[in-house]
């Protein structure tokens, strides 16, 4: 998928100079002087880990792109917990996928901030209107719509057939995508909640990932020292979604 760096790559002589490329690779797909028209419906905001976003059932007043830091997608079962992760948002993507559907679209699952950082907010009805004048936007959101939806069902067949130290280093590697460098401010807390698992099954799980010296775990923090063994201990979940939006992007 484009990243602001492809930037550098673009030579309309018409296009204003002295913005800064956005790090949001969704908004990164725009020309300089499509996102110079853009950036004034941008708001810059912070984003706090633990921070809720979005719950179910709210209208989607705003769309937001993620320059730093990870939400995570959240369904609720049911029942009297904390519901089980169905996707991770970084800066490939955005929060308030659903508002591409139409105005009257609520939100069907929480977002909340697992990893700090920074964003770009954007009004959805000014969303909305922009993709209708920049139809190779609108076709990259769509992308990247498809692309969202694949990681939800996956992380759905995911939860019901792997082992938990699978379905961690899968999880782990989809974190780590999103982020700038292996250091990952997780506990295990954290991950047995995305998970839906106890966090006995995550620190035994952690435990044999930490034996095999693909991460370092402890402090709140996991560090990924391995990749590629992490890759060769994940469930083949991380890499069918992965394959499946590197082919997404590829074709848009």
């Amino acid at each position: 998928m484009p990243n602001a760096a492809g930037w550098s790559f673009l030579s309309n002589t018409s296009i204003p100079f002295g913005i800064p490329p956005p790090l949001n690779r969704l908004l990164a797909t725009l020309a300089r002087h499509e996102f110079a028209a853009l950036r004034p419906l941008l708001t810059p905001v912070p984003l706090a880990a633990g921070q809720l976003l979005l719950s179910p059932g709210e209208a989607i007043e705003h769309v937001v792109f993620p320059e730093r830091g990870v939400l995570t997608v959240t369904a609720d079962t049911g029942a009297d917990d904390a519901g089980i992760e169905v996707a991770m948002i970084g800066p490939d993507g955005m929060a308030g996928t659903a508002s591409l559907l139409g105005p009257h679209v609520t939100a069907f699952h929480q977002i909340r901030v697992q990893v700090p950082g920074t964003a770009l907010r954007m009004p959805a009805e000014a969303f909305r209107r922009h993709l209708e004048t920049v139809p190779a936007f609108r076709g990259q959101c769509l992308t990247y719509a498809e692309a969202f939806f694949a990681q939800a069902s996956q992380t759905g067949a995911c939860g019901g057939r792997h082992r938990v130290a699978e379905r961690c280093a899968a999880w782990l590697l989809r974190m780590h995508d999103r982020t700038d460098g292996p250091d990952l401010p997780l506990t295990h807390e954290a991950i047995a909640a995305a998970l839906g698992v106890r966090r006995a099954g995550v620190t035994v799980a952690m435990g044999e990932l930490q034996d095999a010296g693909l991460v370092r775990s402890g402090k709140g923090h996991t560090t990924v020292l391995d990749q590629a063994g992490l890759e060769d201990a994940a469930c083949g979940c991380y890499r069918l979604v992965r394959d499946r939006c590197d082919a997404l992007f590829r074709c848009n």
